[in-house]
């Protein structure tokens, strides 16, 4: 089993879901997260001073996949977070020894 962590566009949330449905891979968490990376430095401007706006905000997908479902996930996100700007954002696998679910037997998946 694997851990797919994706940063994305917040704008782009809708398509990755879509792209993740018609995948059947629906289930996933979303969290709101702030970063700094590679995209081009915003500025911003507060009561008439320039500022250097040095985080953006940035939408964190989280969802656990069975091995032989890792490529269709990275291609589903990759699909629908894709605008070929620098600033999309990145995807992060890693391996997951075990999963429970808190609803199931101790030894349920």
């Amino acid at each position: 089993m694997k851990r797919v962590e994706a940063i994305i566009r917040p704008e782009r949330l809708g398509d990755v879901a879509a792209q993740l449905e018609l995948a059947h891979l629906a289930g996933f968490t979303i969290s709101d997260v702030r970063g700094h990376g590679r995209a081009p430095e915003r500025t911003g401007e507060y009561r008439g001073q320039n500022y250097e706006l040095l985080v953006t905000h940035k939408l964190q997908i989280t969802l656990y996949v069975e091995d032989d479902e890792l490529d269709q996930a990275v291609a589903a996100i990759s699909a629908g977070a894709a605008t070929g700007e620098i600033g999309d954002g990145l995807i992060a696998v890693s391996a997951v020894e075990s999963m429970y679910r808190i609803a199931a037997s101790p030894a349920g998946r």
